[in-house]
């Protein structure tokens, strides 16, 4: 059982991913709207400038000190797909900008582990999709 320190780094933790992806957004010239904390599936709505492109993210991030190579899912992410949700991963780095990976949900859904008991949901990381804000313009 997680204890309420572990339970306060975690939401932090996602907390500053989805504000840190909105920075990151805004200063690459996107209209960005945070969602409140309970919106299932969605953390930002973001458009582009001229409106002809609006698009869900769902982030996701872990912090410097712990795991980098894999993020944790919902269960839900293997039926959460639509040409307009991505998936922002974000590894915090120790003084230095956090690196950043965009995916596409169709290629999340397919691609999430679970393990044999089907409690455990996570995405491996992979160089592919580092800074691939283009998709969001495609």
């Amino acid at each position: 059982m997680k204890t309420d320190e572990e339970r306060l780094k975690r939401f932090l933790t996602g907390q500053t991913g989805v504000y840190t992806v909105a920075a990151e957004l805004s200063a690459q010239k996107y209209i960005v709207n945070v969602t409140s904390r309970n919106a299932p599936g969605v953390d930002i709505i973001a458009s582009t400038l001229d409106l002809k492109k609006t698009f869900t993210i769902q982030v996701k991030a872990n912090v410097s000190d712990g795991t980098q190579s894999f993020w944790l899912m919902n269960k839900d992410s293997q039926k959460l797909i639509s040409p307009n949700l991505f998936y922002v991963f974000v590894n915090f780095r120790k003084d230095e900008k956090p690196d950043f990976y965009v995916v596409e949900s169709s290629i999340v859904a397919q691609n999430v582990d679970v393990d044999k008991n089907g409690n455990w949901h996570s995405f491996d990381r992979d160089e592919k999709h580092k800074d691939r804000w283009d998709l969001l313009k495609q």
